[in-house]
């Protein structure tokens, strides 16, 4: 029994021995823990905290020029845009002046009405609008609509003449009575019927 005693009294302290290895172990570990980089960067918490609102404080600035950027890009824009429709309306007001020197003889931009067509058919076109085909078009409508108009008029004074000249006679069968349609009217064999029954 003295040796297991004795055993037990050698074994004990080898095991505070061993305890005590562990507790410095231990110790230098916590020891050396703070010396560890927090996320491999930062010493400690305040340091995270600080660095987090930087980075917060920087993402304000970055927005707030980018909205600037922004801003000034959209009116860069909008000049690039006038500017643009500048252009155009400056072209189109030297297209008008070639064309009304042009036509100035027959003065067809000295009539209202003449502006207001040509005004509409520029808008309906633009660019596109030839001026010459537009005037040629023009003129050969009006020339077409003056030559219908005076081949009616020459024909009501024939068909007036015609009916003025004729005389109805009465012979011993029938009366002949003045044909209730005018000669331009009349379908050629209306006109060949009404000639046989005066001759």
């Amino acid at each position: 029994m003295e040796e297991i005693q004795e055993q037990n009294s050698v074994t004990e302290p080898a095991n505070t021995e061993n305890s005590n290895t562990e507790t410095a172990q231990n110790e230098g570990q916590a020891q050396s823990a703070p010396s560890e980089l927090l996320l491999g960067k930062f010493k400690s918490v305040d340091d995270l905290t600080k660095a987090y609102q930087e980075l917060e404080r920087h993402q304000g600035f970055q927005s707030q020029e980018l909205g600037q950027l922004r801003e000034q890009g959209a009116a860069i824009n909008n000049i690039t845009q006038l500017w643009a429709k500048e252009k155009e309306i400056q072209a189109a007001k030297e297209e008008l002046m070639q064309a009304s020197q042009k036509y100035d003889k027959p003065e067809y931009f000295q009539d209202p009405a003449f502006r207001e067509m040509y005004k509409a058919a520029y808008l309906a076109l633009g660019k596109n609008l030839d001026a010459d085909k537009f005037i040629g078009l023009v003129e050969n409508y009006v020339a077409s609509r003056i030559y219908a108009k005076e081949k009616e008029k020459s024909a009501k004074n024939e068909t007036e003449k015609a009916i003025s000249s004729m005389t109805f006679s009465k012979n011993n069968t029938s009366s002949l009575t003045p044909p209730s349609k005018r000669l331009d009217e009349m379908t050629p064999k209306e006109v060949d019927e009404l000639l046989e029954r005066l001759i």
